[in-house]
């Protein structure tokens, strides 16, 4: 048989309510109400598995039954886990059982479950009826409050009971009881496991973070906090975040900038702050983030260790600073960028490449292959007034003639085994293409025509 779920009562209407009752069941409601008082008296202080064992001793005893258990969902809807056992005036050991066959599988089907006798014959694949010797049940669900089943709560025993049970409204009561806690504890768990995760998460994380009060008293940090600033978890409690800053105007400026800040409510992100280690006092430097919280009193700071980079960065400005000193130095010596040397004969081309490079006036520059001529070519250029001008590209001709002029022909013929005047003729047309296309740049018409006649010759 079945009985419909009762609302929800609060504790100061339980004894109205049973006093307004019918004596519709075996005990009387004064009976009842002893018995309710007996069951919260008992478990009014207690939680968690104290809880659940007090209840179903309690409920054993007002009841008059030998065994009474609560149990809870392992698998769902499948298998069920006790949280207490009372059994024949002691508790027994918790155990494990797959619901199918048994008569908890129908209180979960169809409610509050009740079997005044023969409940073996009816559920004859249940070995733990059999070899109790069980005759009469009554099961109640456990709901939470969306109405779903989180387990159920049972009394059985070897003596038929009556159709009308007694204290079947304490009985739900007490269900409804045990649902709560089982559902503040399914709570409480998850909240434990969420803060675990967090816990896990903020510890582990590769960022620092510090949690601390407006006027930098750690309150706590993790374990990449602790590596950077140099600090063991036992001085966490006494660290004073200011006393990493070191005592120079402009670290002091920075920190006292960043801490006002956030003093006013105001978010602080990614500023650069030095520090100094409390281990050995090394320097090191930090990207800070820190946002107030809600009530005011205390800040959630955030920094990464960006050390190794001020550092690559300072070492990058050095060796720029190192090489413009560098270059001025040997400007100030030699004033040519391409060209070094100390001996008499370079310092006196150096010298004349200084009186030419001031002035406007064409330079021709002679010598033999390989000695530098270009190089000179454009010390002149980069010296002068011309520096800011892409260098013409008739300065490496005039080069390349003055190498065609040095030519050993006569080598030259023997090295490629060719005729002499074979070579010659190539020479001077060469020589030819290259003057008349100077010809605009460097010489007159007349003598450009001369040029040209002496090479006829």
């Amino acid at each position: 048989m079945s009985f419909g779920d009762s609302p929800p009562l609060d504790a100061d209407r339980i004894e109205r309510l049973l006093l307004m009752m019918p004596n519709s069941t075996s005990a009387s409601p004064i009976a009842e109400i002893e018995a309710l008082r007996a069951l919260v008296s008992g478990t009014a202080r207690l939680t968690g598995e104290p809880f659940f064992q007090s209840l179903v001793r309690r409920l054993a005893e007002a009841l008059q039954v030998e065994h009474a258990f609560d149990a809870e969902f392992v698998e769902r809807p499948v298998r069920v886990r006790t949280l207490a056992w009372w059994a024949q005036d002691k508790f027994a050991d918790n155990i494990e059982f797959d619901l199918d066959g048994t008569p908890c599988q129908e209180v979960y089907s169809r409610g509050l479950c009740h079997y005044s006798d023969g409940v073996q014959s009816r559920f004859p694949r249940d070995a733990g009826l059999i070899d109790l010797g069980i005759q009469s049940y009554l099961g109640v669900p456990l709901l939470d409050v969306a109405g779903e089943p989180l387990g159920h709560l049972v009394v059985f025993d070897p003596r038929p009971m009556s159709a009308e049970p007694r204290f079947l409204f304490t009985f739900e009561f007490c269900a409804a009881r045990a649902a709560a806690e089982l559902e503040r504890l399914r709570s409480e768990k998850l909240l434990r496991d969420s803060e675990q995760r967090y816990r896990d998460l903020y510890n582990e994380a590769p960022i620092a973070y510090v949690h601390e009060d407006l006027e930098s008293r750690f309150i706590s940090a993790n374990r990449a906090a602790l590596k950077i600033l140099g600090i063991t978890p036992e001085e966490v409690p006494g660290t004073v975040g200011m006393s990493f800053i070191p005592d120079t105007p402009e670290a002091q400026r920075r920190v006292k900038e960043a801490f006002e800040s956030v003093g006013g409510g105001a978010d602080t992100s990614g500023v650069v702050l030095e520090l100094r280690r409390k281990d050995n006092g090394k320097p090191i430097w930090i990207q800070w983030w820190s946002k107030p919280d809600l009530d005011g009193k205390s800040t959630r700071t955030v920094f990464v260790d960006i050390t190794d980079r001020v550092l690559a960065e300072q070492e990058k400005a050095r060796l720029q600073q190192q090489n413009i000193y560098l270059q001025e130095e040997i400007k100030a010596v030699h004033n040519f960028e391409e060209i070094i040397g100390q001996s008499p004969a370079l310092s006196s081309v150096l010298k004349n490449v200084n009186r030419v490079a001031a002035t406007d006036t064409t330079v021709l520059i002679t010598g033999e292959t390989g000695t530098g001529k270009e190089l000179i070519a454009r010390a002149i250029h980069s010296t002068g007034k011309r520096k800011n001008n892409q260098l013409p590209e008739q300065y490496r001709t005039v080069l390349v003639m003055r190498d065609i002029d040095g030519f050993d022909t006569d080598e030259s013929a023997r090295l490629l085994d060719i005729n002499t005047g074979a070579v010659k003729t190539r020479l001077h047309r060469a020589r030819q293409a290259l003057r008349t296309l100077l010809a605009p740049h460097f010489e007159s018409p007349e003598a450009s025509a001369r040029s040209t006649m002496a090479d006829s010759d």
